[in-house]
């Protein structure tokens, strides 16, 4: 259980707070609950939100979540084990231009405008969302023999042979 959801981002940053808890796919928004990469059910993810101050008297979040998340493999359309381990330092702005003038100063910086109340649950859900890899898939999980080679020439080499013919 994740506990509480919302939060006043600046003060959870201002007094260093640390959250920790954990959360089921199962009880997260639709995005995640019912992704089509999402293979079943899994165990609960750990989650830290921990808060403070950069160097620069910032606000800001450090998120992690981490855990294993059963996904399809996009090749055999079997299960395959995802190793979940993101991590986010989101800085906290208190408006757009702040948080584009930043951002523009600093490519790698994750930031946001701090709003009144934050979802905690929503900031995992992005994290998950943003983590998972394009195309599941076995490490070494092939096409089936066979499927490759099916006996008909390769449409591209006629196009090779029409350049070299040039």
């Amino acid at each position: 259980m994740l506990e509480p959801d919302l939060i006043d981002p600046l003060a959870f940053a201002a007094e260093k707070r640390e959250l920790r808890g954990s959360l089921s796919p199962t009880e997260m928004d639709e995005r995640v609950r019912s992704h089509e990469y999402l293979a079943g059910n899994t165990a609960p993810l750990q989650i830290v939100l921990r808060g403070s101050k950069d160097k620069w008297q910032r606000p800001f979040l450090d998120l992690h979540v981490g855990g294993s998340m059963p996904l399809v493999c996009q090749c055999c359309m079997k299960p395959v084990e995802f190793e979940l381990d993101e991590n986010a330092h989101i800085v906290l702005f208190a408006d757009e231009g702040r948080l584009d003038e930043a951002m523009l100063s600093d490519d790698e910086l994750e930031g946001m405008v701090a709003e009144r109340e934050i979802s905690v649950r929503t900031l995992v859900e992005d994290q998950i969302l943003m983590a998972m890899p394009y195309a599941p898939r076995h490490e070494n999980c092939g096409v089936p023999t066979g499927a490759a080679d099916s006996g008909r020439p390769n449409p591209f080499a006629v196009l090779a042979g029409l350049k070299s013919s040039k």
